[in-house]
């Protein structure tokens, strides 16, 4: 059915050309125009689409980030981290790195990620969490950062 539509539209398009072609200056005046229009509601869904979003920002904001503060430092080809974790208790992350970019992935222990923010040199990036799932949680690197980067891990239990 969305074919038969296709075609007789493509159809209808092919006849309404077969007239006298119109001058190059009416075409332009008026395709500027369309264009012009479709910016402008282009940016207005832009507009509203990140003033809509903007409340439901998915990072943390500075009076979020209460809990105890947990320092983790990401190396070439490690991370300096507590080994655990209390459970259902707000915690901070605070990550950053020695040497060069790298990634902190924390994976539950069902081995699904859990969550993950980026460790960067001379930079801090926090990372506010509260663990409701006891275990042991696997760390791992998700930015690639040299030859050893595949066996870059580290881990911590959350009690």
């Amino acid at each position: 059915m969305a074919a038969v539509a296709i075609i007789g539209v493509m159809v209808a398009i092919a006849r309404s050309t077969t007239g006298n072609p119109e001058a190059q200056a009416t075409v332009t005046t008026v395709g500027y125009r369309l264009r012009r229009g479709w910016l402008w509601a282009l940016a207005a869904c832009a507009v509203a689409a990140f003033a809509v979003s903007l409340p439901n920002f998915p990072y943390a904001r500075p009076s979020a980030l209460e809990g105890r503060h947990y320092p983790v430092i990401a190396f070439q080809y490690g991370f300096e981290m507590p080994k655990t974790i209390p459970l259902n208790q707000p915690v901070v992350f605070d990550v950053t790195s020695k040497d060069v970019n790298h990634g902190f992935g924390i994976y539950a222990p069902d081995g699904k990620l859990f969550a993950q923010v980026q460790a960067m040199p001379d930079y801090v990036n926090h990372l506010a969490l509260t663990f409701k799932v006891p275990g042991h949680y696997l760390v791992r690197c998700l930015e690639y950062c040299g030859i050893a980067h595949y066996a870059m891990q580290g881990a911590f239990d959350v009690r």
